[in-house]
């Protein structure tokens, strides 16, 4: 019987973004939860999977295990090439990775220096410290996104892509989080739309987070 590729995932973390676009490819796959509230990812199960204890990792089959949510995002996309969930080549494939990068390795690191400061340091006047000023730091990533794009369509222009998805993770976040996120037109207007998206609907129902259509309204 062929192998079924496995995504292992928290609800509502970042591994929503991989979600999503495997329900976008359409082609069958497994979930495993990982539960990061109740510290499943720091586990001696899960860390064979992934050795630092974070999530997402995708089981492509036994044994061969693909993370980092930009690398995750660009080998769904070439699997399904007449989908276009991100430009093939050339300039526009690089602004998507441009893009991805960006959320991964700046807006995520914001977010957490905030909600999970524990990650960076065990000093409690430090952890303090990063609580204050990382939820403004992330705020203010999310209005240079606002900057960013374009006054209509979505990020890399009118066709929907999976940097889409990714950047509706953080509007959400934000959203939880009770941060002005709503007052960024153009960043609100692209997630409402993302949040259309039967792909979307399916893979945030799965993860419990069906409520959150509301949002769309």
């Amino acid at each position: 019987m062929p192998f079924v590729p496995k995504l292992y995932f928290s609800p509502g973390a970042v591994s929503m973004a991989t979600h999503i676009a495997l329900e976008e490819v359409g082609a069958p796959y497994a979930l495993e939860a990982i539960s990061i509230k109740d510290g499943e990812q720091l586990g001696e199960r899960y860390r064979r999977v992934h050795p630092l204890g974070r999530v997402p990792a995708l089981e492509l089959e036994p044994g061969v295990v693909l993370t980092e949510t930009p690398a995750l995002l660009g080998y769904l996309a070439d699997r399904a090439p007449e989908q276009e969930l991100l430009p093939p080549t050339g300039l526009a494939r690089a602004r998507a990775n441009e893009w991805m990068s960006f959320l991964s390795s700046t807006v995520h690191v914001a977010f957490l220096s905030f909600y999970r400061p524990d990650r960076y340091t065990s000093d409690a006047a430090a952890r303090a410290a990063l609580g204050r000023d990382g939820r403004q730091r992330f705020l203010d990533l999310l209005r240079y996104v606002e900057a960013r794009l374009p006054s209509q369509g979505f990020v890399l222009g009118a066709r929907y892509t999976l940097c889409d998805s990714y950047l509706s993770v953080f509007w959400l976040w934000a959203r939880r989080m009770d941060l002005p996120v709503t007052e960024l037109a153009r960043y609100t207007a692209l997630a409402r739309a993302v949040l259309q998206r039967a792909a979307v609907r399916r893979a945030l129902e799965q993860e419990g987070f069906g409520q959150l259509f509301a949002v769309s309204s």
